[in-house]
């Protein structure tokens, strides 16, 4: 049970306990109570079972009580002081305007009330409802100034309710007959708009920020750039319905009220608009299949860039600051050292010690350099061949070629990381004196080149895995990754990467 609902109970059952205590002693009858009892008790049920919201509830409630406050005249004083607890829920479970929600739908039920079973105005009854909901109105506005601390959760509750849902995905994973690929799941939905009609090219496109992302272009996509589309397909986002613009159509995917992706074809010919809208309620379920695979990547996306952001942390505030403090004692031991072949081996020793220095501070901005969400991978691989060229003797050249139309985010990443792995072993290995690196992105390719001109590919070493990882992150977006050494004069090593 929730901090909101143990509030909401104990509201209740404390109201009760005054009414009751007010007719046990003669003040009151107990004919209203029974009825507001049986209201508290349906709102306690309605909210523990979970299967309509804690607002509606309590507007619910409200109502049902100015109703029963009217309906039990004369015998009404023991409805109306229950008229102020929904109205402190309210104010509980979603602030002010729920307490201002609340208090008029009483008000409602109330006028409707009187005007039904008395006919006609009745000072007494006005005059306690207005007490009442004045009342109410107090308890509402204090129920919102605590609303904060009722319903944020604790960590251990946070918790909970994440390990609940993690076994909840782990029980479903099993279940799902399509899987959780983005992919495969645009794939398909491809697959169902061509059997109804005939697709020359098509491409399922997701919103990222204010972007459209290509998820899954068709075979033969060679001639289908996104910028041409991009009234279209805003078009379509915007409506939710079938757009057309030329040959090209864009189809939207929607799961109910959430917008989840387009699908933009281009045909032959002008499709029937009876098979467009059965295009339309067969892509819902894709929709729906998508939608949750999507929100799936997002949150791996979101753990994984969250740990390489608490590794360079740790690195950037443990293994660094060690490593640099050693250099103090190195710079302190060269001070005292008179000795000429000791000196020599000190300064050794701290130069040793500044190359570690420099390479865990460049790890720490391998692991923290992200694609952003206004910044393209060309960018993202230019900003970080630009580091290494202030923080190394190579003179870096850069040259780009990037579409406003983004990869998507998992490939972006693999691909940042791939070319980051290159440059970094040109730096540390190459001896070279310059580093090219060239990057064309238009979706749905991709082409990366770092080439230097140092001594060449040199043997690797048996615990080297860099390579293989390289190969396994081409391998899981589907590019191509190819090493060529010696180059050109007989120098140097180019490491290509291509995305088709």
């Amino acid at each position: 049970m929730t901090d909101l609902l143990r509030v909401a109970a104990a509201a209740r059952v404390f109201t009760l306990a005054v009414i009751a205590s007010t007719a046990l002693v003669g003040q009151v009858t107990l004919d209203g109570l029974w009825f507001v009892a049986a209201i508290a008790v349906a709102a306690g049920t309605a909210s523990l079972t979970r299967r309509f919201p804690d607002r509606l509830i309590v507007l619910a409630e409200g109502a049902a009580t100015g109703l029963v406050a009217i309906w039990a005249y004369p015998d009404h004083q023991a409805a109306m002081p229950y008229l102020a607890t929904p109205v402190l829920i309210g104010g509980i479970a979603a602030g002010i305007r729920w307490v201002g929600a609340v208090l008029v739908a009483e008000a409602i039920a109330m006028g409707l009330s009187a005007w039904l079973v008395l006919g006609h105005f009745h000072s007494e009854v006005a005059g306690t409802a207005v007490t009442w909901l004045t009342t109410g109105l107090g308890l509402g506005l204090l129920g919102t100034f605590t609303r904060r601390t009722v319903t944020t959760p604790s960590a251990d509750e946070s918790y909970r309710s994440a390990l609940g849902l993690i076994r909840q995905l782990r029980d479903l994973s099993g279940q799902l007959t399509s899987g959780l690929d983005p992919v495969d799941l645009a794939d398909q939905a491809m697959a169902v708009v061509a059997e109804e009609v005939v697709v020359r090219q098509a491409v399922v496109v997701v919103r990222h920020g204010d972007a459209f992302t290509p998820l899954r272009y068709s075979t033969g996509a060679v001639t289908f750039p996104l910028e041409s589309s991009d009234v279209l397909l805003r078009e379509c986002w915007r409506t939710q319905r079938p757009t057309y613009g030329g040959t090209r159509i864009a189809l939207p995917m929607s799961s109910g009220a959430e917008k989840v992706a387009v699908v933009l074809i281009e045909c032959p010919a002008p499709p029937d608009p009876a098979a467009l809208d059965r295009i339309i309620r067969r892509l819902h379920s894709s929709a729906v299949q998508l939608s949750a695979a999507l929100l799936f990547t997002s949150v791996h996306e979101a753990a994984t860039a969250e740990e390489r952001r608490r590794l360079a942390r740790e690195v950037h505030d443990g293994v660094a600051q060690d490593v640099a403090s050693l250099g103090y004692l190195v710079d302190n031991l060269a001070a005292s050292t008179t000795d000429p072949d000791q000196a020599a081996g000190v300064a050794l020793l701290r130069k040793e010690v500044t190359r570690v220095v420099g390479e865990l501070r460049n790890s720490v901005f391998d692991l923290r350099n992200e694609t952003a969400p206004g910044q393209g991978l060309g960018e993202s691989i230019a900003l970080f061949a630009r580091h290494v060229g202030s923080h190394s003797p190579m003179t870096v050249h850069v040259t780009l070629d990037e579409s406003s139309v983004r990869l998507r985010p998992l490939v972006e990443a693999e691909l940042l990381r791939i070319a980051q792995e290159a440059i970094n072993n040109a730096r540390r290995h190459s001896g070279g004196s310059n580093l090219w690196v060239r990057c064309r992105v238009h979706p749905p390719y991709a082409e990366i080149d770092v080439t230097d001109d140092g001594t060449g590919l040199q043997s690797a070493r048996a615990d080297s895995h860099g390579m293989r990882i390289m190969e396994e992150r081409a391998e899981r977006v589907g590019a191509s990754l190819s090493v060529e050494s010696p180059v050109g004069d007989g120098r140097g090593t180019r490491v290509s990467l291509r995305l088709a």
